[in-house]
């Protein structure tokens, strides 16, 4: 009988599974980008379905609000559906069932379109509200599964640096969509066809990410995987869990904090500000740019210094410069430039920081439960945010408030309270995480600081120069 020696055996096996490492984020870079538009189409209250409901079919404010409140609540109502559903499936075949069974509700919903009724007819809100109900669904599923099968496929130490790239191209992909989103728009006037074209090229460029989940294989680790307890026992596991119950606390703390009065910039801008449709879409595209150019830096300074002190900063930062809101009026409104791409770049990394937390914190025998309740009650916590605002928003202007200062007033809210709420956050412990003073003094660094603004190339070329010219002058 013929074998191998068992170090032999040990370097095949390792070299098998760096090739499926590999191939694994490969994949998984490619399922990322060819999900980004239907993953936009089926994000509450974005331009594209705010301009189907309001404008193609007329809703009401009322049964538009409705509609797009409800993928809030299906992230919140998952809880009780997903961990029933990991019984019978693993995270990786519960994650492509509800990327089909999304793509199944965007078809329903595609090919309905040119036979509904214009107006708050009952056959036109049963089928929207239907037809969202699937596809809120089915991304609430998905995402819990998602992550907790990417817990799995992405070893720990590559997270950061892997997600922060990952997430640099999927924001490059962002900001191609929504070009050709206004362009396709403008070409076909605003008609129902063009949302149709836009809506099968998305579903299509989702069918190909789903192939790509399905090419993807979950590593396996000789028994070091832990199984799934039954969901109780991982609802026992979680709430025994003090720092993943304190970070879930955060989230939700967090999740009402910036939608209370978040959803209201838009507004503040069309109604203070006078401005344009155009002209707040091509503001607003300022912070994908940032994120995009900022996210592989921000993935190496989490995988360096630990997630909650890179997140205290980067939220503080950009919460920092939310302030400029307040300050905002019809004379500066170029300051809009600055504010969102600072908020692009500095919520990049508080973004990151809170997926990779969330996956470190949670037990692996209770990643369904753990994943689904974090999910569940930040996004509880995030609906219950804008009827509040609009609320408070509402009375104000009725008790005969200047509107410019009732709005300066409220965007004070999130800059105040999340800078307080990130003392939630230093009352969670991290394993290895450095200090927030350390990262402060790596941000002082002028690389980091040009990684952040994509300028490494340039500042490296710049800092060789100068080095070679200093050797030069010490050799003559």
């Amino acid at each position: 009988m013929h074998y191998l020696p068992e170090a032999m055996n040990d370097a095949t096996s390792n070299s098998g599974k760096h090739s499926l490492l590999r191939k694994n984020l490969r994949y998984c870079l490619l399922d990322g980008i060819a999900a980004i538009p239907l993953t936009l189409l089926s994000q509450p209250g974005n331009i594209v379905l705010a301009a189907l409901l309001t404008g193609i079919f007329a809703l009401s404010s009322r049964n538009y609000g409705i509609i797009v409140s409800l993928p809030f609540w299906f992230n919140f109502l998952q809880v009780l559906v997903t961990p029933l559903l990991a019984k019978k499936l693993d995270a990786r075949r519960l994650c492509v069932s509800s990327a089909w069974l999304q793509c199944a509700g965007w078809v329903l919903l595609t090919a309905a379109l040119p036979f509904l009724p214009r107006g708050d007819t009952p056959l036109t809100l049963t089928v929207f509200i239907i037809g969202f109900s699937i596809i809120s669904l089915s991304s609430a599923i998905n995402g819990v599964a998602w992550n907790g099968w990417m817990q799995q496929v992405v070893p720990a130490r590559l997270r950061g640096k892997y997600f922060g790239t990952r997430n640099r191209l999927l924001y490059v992909s962002m900001i191609v969509f929504l070009l050709s989103v206004s362009g396709l728009l403008a070409l076909m006037h605003g008609s129902l066809s063009a949302y149709l074209v836009l809506f099968a090229a998305a579903i299509g460029l989702r069918v190909y990410s789903v192939l790509m989940q399905q090419r993807m294989k979950t590593p396996v680790t000789h028994g070091k995987h832990e199984p799934q307890l039954p969901w109780q026992d991982q609802l026992r596991q979680v709430r025994g869990n003090q720092m993943l119950v304190r970070f879930i606390g955060f989230a939700a703390l967090m999740g009402f904090t910036i939608n209370l009065f978040g959803p209201f910039f838009p507004v503040f801008m069309y109604d203070q500000l006078e401005l344009s449709v155009a002209k707040v879409n091509w503001i607003l595209l300022f912070g994908p740019i940032g994120a995009a150019v900022s996210f592989p830096a921000w993935g190496r300074l989490l995988d360096r210094y630990g997630n909650i002190p890179v997140m205290v900063v980067s939220l503080a930062l950009w919460q920092l410069f939310n302030l400029i809101w307040c300050f905002v009026d019809t004379s500066n409104t170029w300051l809009l430039y600055v504010v969102a791409t600072t908020g692009g770049l500095f919520s990049a990394g508080y973004g990151i920081g809170v997926f990779n937390l969330m996956l470190k914190l949670t037990p692996a025998s209770s990643r369904t439960m753990g994943i689904a309740l974090f999910v569940s009650l930040s996004s509880l916590a995030a609906a219950m945010g804008p009827p509040l605002g609009g609320y408070l928003i509402g009375w104000a202007k009725g008790q005969g408030y200047d509107p410019l200062v009732v709005y300066h007033s409220a965007f004070i809210f999130a800059p105040v309270v999340s800078l307080l709420n990130c003392l939630v956050l230093r009352q969670i412990h991290e394993a290895q995480a450095s200090t927030i003073t350390e990262v402060v003094g790596a941000m002082r660094n002028v690389r980091t600081v040009a990684s952040l603004f994509g300028l490494s190339f340039l500042v490296s070329q710049v800092i060789t120069r100068r080095d070679n010219v200093r050797r030069q002058r010490a050799a003559g």
